[in-house]
């Protein structure tokens, strides 16, 4: 079931435009609700005192879901870091597609770019400059994405897409319908503010830190998105891996680690005082990621085979 906590939460605090909020005298705690060109940026803001500061990103909305979705509320309950949830303002554009990256829209073109704006003005009130952007899946593609505007930041992504254009062409395609109200799924056509495909913008270097968790089952985002990924920055030193096999064998494999799991890591990450090489290590991942390394993790994960009857 989707988490989606947010029916409890009060009247938002809300901005007539994006100026308006990064100018603010204070940034206020709760939901807050930010008009940038004709659609809302919606974001959760729960400070702790914290140092450490987590940012989350959602990946395709359910059926169930209602906007704004402010998706790890739960598995993040508790902990002693500041918290911000981001809902994609993409989707507010149409009730016909479900997944939109956090890349943006045809009304907000600059939407990365917006988005690390927002964070960074929360994150100079609250003092939280050790940054661990969290999400899954595409979420995963966001944490990635945004990662990269902070030098010392931590991108945690679970199960990401790399480029989006590797995704199902269906979901790429209502994504640039819908989104974008261009026909086809010709990415090449977006404004060179979107950064749709991270692998070439990887490639040119990177001084935050990476670390990908990666289900050894889900094959199509090993083989579309994970080694094209580590093929260009799979020797890096700020880059770490966390694979193993979850869920059941049924089905396509696309599924993140226990809740338990990724709440040990957060609580690693909240002591290591941006020390994500420590928590990281703490918290079981390798530093070995290139795509021998990929192909060693999925063998030795596999279930050893059946004796044959006799």
């Amino acid at each position: 079931m989707s988490e989606n906590l947010v029916v409890d939460t009060p009247t938002p605090s809300s901005f007539p435009d994006l100026h308006s909020f990064l100018s603010a005298e204070e940034v206020p705690a709760g939901l807050i609700e930010i008009q940038h060109q004709g659609l809302p940026l919606e974001i959760l803001n729960v400070p702790a005192d914290s140092d450490t500061t987590l940012v989350c990103f959602h990946g395709a909305a359910e059926k169930d879901v209602r906007l704004p979705w402010f998706l790890g509320q739960g598995v993040t309950a508790g902990l002693p870091v500041n918290r911000i949830f981001i809902s994609d303002p993409s989707l507010r554009k149409s009730t016909d597609f479900n997944l939109a990256w956090y890349a943006g829209s045809k009304e907000q073109p600059d939407l990365q770019e917006t988005l690390a704006d927002v964070v960074r003005r929360i994150v100079r009130e609250t003092g939280g400059y050790n940054l661990v952007f969290f999400g899954s899946s595409a979420g995963g593609y966001a944490s990635l994405a945004l990662s990269r505007f902070f030098p010392t930041s931590l991108a945690l992504a679970v199960n990401p897409q790399t480029s989006i254009s590797r995704f199902y062409p269906g979901a790429v395609e209502r994504y640039m319908t819908y989104a974008w109200e261009m026909d086809g799924k010709d990415m090449s056509e977006l404004p060179a503010s979107v950064a749709h495909n991270l692998i070439p913008a990887y490639s040119a270097g990177f001084s935050h830190t990476v670390a990908l968790v990666q289900n050894a089952k889900d094959w199509f985002h090993i083989q579309k998105h994970q080694l094209p990924f580590v093929d260009v920055v799979g020797d890096s030193d700020n880059l770490f891996m966390l694979m193993d096999r979850w869920g059941p064998d049924t089905g396509d494999g696309h599924i993140p680690p226990p809740k338990e799991l990724i709440r040990a890591c957060f609580e690693e990450l909240a002591k290591c005082r941006g020390d994500w090489r420590a928590g990281l290590t703490a918290s079981g991942f390798q530093a070995e990621t290139t795509r021998q390394d990929v192909k060693r993790r999925v063998l030795d994960t596999a279930p050893a085979k059946a004796a044959s009857d006799t």
